[in-house]
């Protein structure tokens, strides 16, 4: 009974410390605790879909290479893409249009209460089959990289909601979501290369925490500069969201090149590490359908990043034109 007290204590108490951080910064335009908590076991259950979903394509040969090729695999191509797919999607279809999604902030909190929800569910699981001292590693491992993923990619949506065209608005989403998908492959690829490369989890999670950090005070702050200092008296504001203001437009398009860029590279990082697996194989390895599953993995973003590029330098051509007619 003690045990079992323990272990849900271990597995438990991480994600709700950052869920009462979180709280408690939303704390001048609370957000209804039902809607937290409804967004809290969708998380969960969204945890579960990744799992399936992970489970269905671990058969493909390529994420069976040895070594870092391996790694970086099944780090940004099953892993991943497919976590933040699901606690994103949960944002989207549960929380984007409602009411009391009312600002900025309400991204990151929203966003954050997803991960929370993934985070807690994986965390008993894990502890519950492997034990406490799992849940201590993980309490400052894996619960951090998916709250602050989830709060990076929140800000985003906090500023998409209110972004003044569909195009700026979808390009803050996709951005946060090409954010949080780098940072967790990078984690997951250090975490399952089995050799020194594990010691870079080291400063990436302390790099992650603080720009998670200063994102959480950016959403406070834009939380005063839109309501003022005062308390609100209700949990949504007067004003639904319909009704507030749009945030000042940013430069136009300027997440083209942002988006494009972090594919290209991710392709190309991706590349050369299946490249040194492939190498560190030796004269056994059979190369061929794992070169062919690297160009059907990678023609789709590298085909989207080359578009993206070729549209911001036309676009960049069409505004010099511009400015020099005027």
């Amino acid at each position: 009974m003690l045990y079992t007290v323990a272990v849900l204590l271990v597995s438990v108490a991480p994600a709700l410390a950052f869920l009462v951080v979180i709280l408690a910064l939303d704390r001048r335009e609370p957000e209804p605790l039902a809607l937290v908590l409804k967004v809290i076991g969708l998380g969960a259950a969204s945890a579960v879909v990744a799992a399936l979903v992970e489970l269905a394509v671990q058969t493909i040969p390529l994420f069976g290479l040895p070594g870092l090729a391996g790694a970086a695999a099944s780090a940004f191509v099953q892993v991943a893409p497919v976590e933040e797919a699901c606690k994103l999607a949960v944002v989207l279809l549960f929380a984007w249009r409602k009411p009391a999604f009312n600002e900025e902030n309400d991204g990151i909190v929203y966003a954050g209460a997803s991960a929370i929800g993934f985070a807690l569910l994986e965390n008993v699981i894990y502890v519950a089959t492997t034990g406490l001292g799992t849940g201590a590693v993980r309490a400052f491992s894996a619960i951090p990289l998916h709250v602050f993923t989830a709060v990076l990619a929140g800000l985003h949506l906090g500023h998409a909601r209110f972004a003044s065209t569909t195009a700026s608005r979808n390009g803050l989403v996709l951005r946060g979501f090409a954010l949080a998908w780098l940072v967790h492959g990078l984690y997951d690829t250090f975490a399952m290369s089995v050799s020194a490369l594990a010691l870079l989890l080291l400063p990436l999670l302390a790099g992650l925490a603080t720009f998670g950090i200063l994102v959480l005070r950016e959403g406070r702050r834009l939380s005063l500069v839109r309501w003022g200092s005062e308390p609100a008296v209700t949990a949504v504001a007067a004003r639904p969201a319909e009704h507030v203001p749009d945030r000042p437009a940013a430069k136009p398009h300027r997440w083209l090149p942002i988006v494009s860029r972090t594919l290209l590279a991710a392709c190309v990082l991706f590349w050369a590490l299946l490249a040194v697996g492939l190498l560190s194989t030796g004269t056994d390895a059979e190369p061929g359908s794992a070169v062919l599953g690297g160009v059907v993995l990678t023609i789709i973003p590298v085909s989207l990043g080359v578009l993206l590029e070729v549209a911001w330098q036309k676009r960049r051509r069409s505004q010099g034109v511009r400015s020099r007619e005027e």
